[in-house]
């Protein structure tokens, strides 16, 4: 079963507080090893904003996920500082929205949906029989995902 993205949207209402205070408690254990918080600050208001996000670690650089209806990645643009929480701790990362780059995408998301394939249907791509996924789908998701890498700052 395939959903829209738009769908989804009045659960994060509810979800993102309750999971950053999760992630910001002694039981952060519980869900830090998928989850994180990522801090920013907005281009245009200057405002922090913390929201929660499900991540993917290749090395030192970490990987998350959006889509292009998104709002939060676009203030990551043009690089920007960033803070993540992983796993109880905060770093500060410099971090990228890569927008237009449909392989690197691909590549990325698919490794991502290797790890959580649950997540599929937030980017609207089906699963076959055997769970791997629909290619069609993951093509056509490529063309709005947004992928944003953060590297650590040194």
């Amino acid at each position: 079963m395939r959903y829209q993205t738009e769908r989804y949207q009045p659960l994060f209402k509810i979800f993102n507080p309750t999971v950053r205070f999760l992630l910001q408690s002694p039981i952060h254990g519980f869900w830090s090893d998928s989850l994180m918080l990522i801090t920013f600050t907005g281009r245009k208001s200057k405002r922090r904003f913390t929201t929660p996000i499900r991540y993917v670690q290749v090395g030192e650089i970490v990987r998350c996920f959006s889509t292009s209806k998104g709002q939060w990645w676009r203030n990551l643009r043009e690089r920007a500082e960033v803070s993540l929480r992983i796993r109880g701790e905060n770093r500060r990362y410099t971090a990228v929205a890569i927008e237009h780059d449909p392989q690197r995408i691909r590549d990325a998301l698919q490794h991502y949906l290797e790890l959580f394939p649950q997540d599929a249907s937030y980017h609207e791509i089906g699963l076959n029989r055997d769970k791997s996924l629909v290619a069609e789908d993951l093509n056509q998701a490529c063309k709005n995902a947004i992928l944003v890498e953060a590297c650590p700052v040194p």
